[in-house]
């Protein structure tokens, strides 16, 4: 048997566990290039009409990319981390980075389609801004949900 006790062992067990919620630098860096593209098709198709039938490649590129970090990620580590519904502390800043979301898409929408470009422009920052670190903050509400054992499988 172990000089460790138990309960330390778990602790041990669960924060060694958490660190498999983050991501690398990389990955946030391009994650973030990617969220203000995405956010933004609306006004690069503006600025640049004949770019519309490339942006489904571009969507579908992203989708790619991103599930096969996920599968990589996963194979590597053997590690796989329940849904976003488990982790108590994380599902409120998770719903608040979804409404954040849908509202600063449908609001770049709306300015596009009505003439203001540059009002757009302008407002994709701040949403791009808003998400990202939602996100960021997520990941990290995650990991302490991990290691305090708060995981509701």
């Amino acid at each position: 048997m172990s000089d460790t006790p138990e309960f330390d062992q778990v602790v041990d067990a669960r924060r060694k566990l958490s660190t498999y919620a983050e991501f690398s630098r990389t990955y946030w860096v391009l994650h973030g290039v990617g969220l203000v593209l995405l956010a933004g098709i609306p006004i690069w198709v503006s600025f640049l009409p004949g770019l519309r039938p490339s942006i489904q490649w571009v969507l579908v590129a992203v989708a790619v990319a991103a599930a096969a970090y996920s599968m990589l990620q996963r194979r590597r580590s053997g590690v796989q981390l329940p849904r976003i519904g488990a982790y108590p502390s994380a599902r409120k800043v998770w719903f608040a980075v979804l409404a954040v979301t849908i509202a600063g898409v449908v609001g770049i929408n709306l300015l596009v389609e009505n003439g203001h470009r540059v009002a757009a422009l302008l407002a994709l920052i701040p949403v791009a801004a808003a998400v990202f670190v939602g996100q960021v903050r997520t990941r990290a509400r995650m990991r302490d949900d991990i290691a305090a054992g708060r995981v509701a499988l």
